[in-house]
């Protein structure tokens, strides 16, 4: 690793992992054509280290990503705060059926068989972490 990998500490990123798995909203923002930004709630899953999130074809986020797959989210609350940035992609197929299962256990919703929108999986692999009022805050704010 390089001289820019940040030294995890175990107990920091157990909470935030914890937080991750059990909170149930996440805002994503992502970019349009344009350059404008799109912002809004979504459900999503915290699996492996990478955040998956289900959304129509039709979507503006969806459309937004084949131009630009960066994106940033945020947990909503604002004294205890967790700021991600990575970049996301349409999930390898042969993800479906697990995520769809998670999805399921979590929101008693399953992407597959919901014929209201063509439903993507999407991965998001992240590349920064920032968290403050975590009680790590001495340690600073990246944490990845």
């Amino acid at each position: 690793m390089g001289s820019t990998m940040r030294r995890r500490n175990p107990a920091r990123w157990r909470a935030i992992e914890a937080r991750l798995g059990r909170e149930t909203e996440i805002w994503m923002s992502t970019v349009r054509n344009d350059g404008r930004p799109h912002l809004i709630p979504i459900w999503f899953i915290w699996l492996d280290e990478k955040i998956y999130v289900a959304t129509g074809a039709e979507t503006q986020k969806f459309i937004n990503l084949r131009y630009n797959q960066n994106v940033a989210l945020a947990l909503k609350d604002t004294m205890n705060v967790v700021l991600l940035e990575g970049e996301a992609h349409v999930a390898d197929r042969q993800l479906i059926d697990a995520l769809g299962d998670h999805f399921f256990n979590k929101y008693e919703w399953d992407f597959r068989y919901d014929t209201d929108a063509n439903y993507q999986l999407i991965e998001i692999t992240l590349f920064k972490i920032v968290a403050w009022g975590d009680g790590f805050d001495d340690e600073g704010t990246r944490v990845l």
